[in-house]
């Protein structure tokens, strides 16, 4: 499965010689998630991911996002360590996002693509505030995220579990690759 993603990413950029392509600029770009428990609400960030997206005849055709769970900081590092426990990150090292329909109206995207997280890949839709021009495009929106839908067990603190529903928040840049 892992192996999976990054071929279909191969395989779209040997298929698309006369496609626009643009790369995710990984300085620029980051995903957050906000998480609740009754006691406090904590974010984790991830600054390292990598992405593409594939533009034919001024229309969005394909987006492809990849990230390590273990590069999420929420700025505590016992909390970090038990995430990636229970998220059993060297068994499930990776999220990834792919899309192939892609739809515009005005200045939103709506992706509706396959959510690869904890071992488990589920049909998402994200939409997402975007703007562009001929050598830059910026990609920013939130979304909610079920736990139990990934089958992540919710760890608990004085006897009661962390909220099942995550907000993940993205603020993604992509940079034209010049032919």
């Amino acid at each position: 499965m892992k192996n999976l993603f990054w071929s279909a990413v191969f395989l779209f950029f040997l298929t698309s010689q006369a496609q626009e392509k643009w790369v995710l600029d990984a300085k620029n770009s980051f995903i957050t998630y906000d998480a609740t428990h009754f006691l406090h609400e904590w974010t984790g960030t991830n600054k390292n991911l990598k992405g593409l997206i594939i533009e034919d005849e001024d229309s969005f055709q394909k987006i492809a996002i990849a990230m390590y769970v273990r590069d999420f900081d929420s700025k505590n590092t016992n909390r970090d360590s038990n995430a990636f426990e229970i998220l059993e990150v060297f068994r499930f090292p990776k999220i990834e996002f792919f899309s192939d329909q892609i739809e515009t109206k005005d200045n939103e995207l709506k992706f509706i693509g396959g959510l690869n997280f904890h071992g488990i890949e589920l049909s998402k839709n994200i939409l997402a505030k975007s703007t562009f021009n001929k050598k830059q495009i910026e990609l920013e929106g939130d979304f909610n995220l079920s736990l139990s839908d990934f089958e992540v067990p919710l760890p608990s603190f004085m006897m009661r579990k962390m909220e099942d529903e995550i907000v993940i928040n993205f603020q993604l840049h992509f940079n034209k690759i010049e032919r």
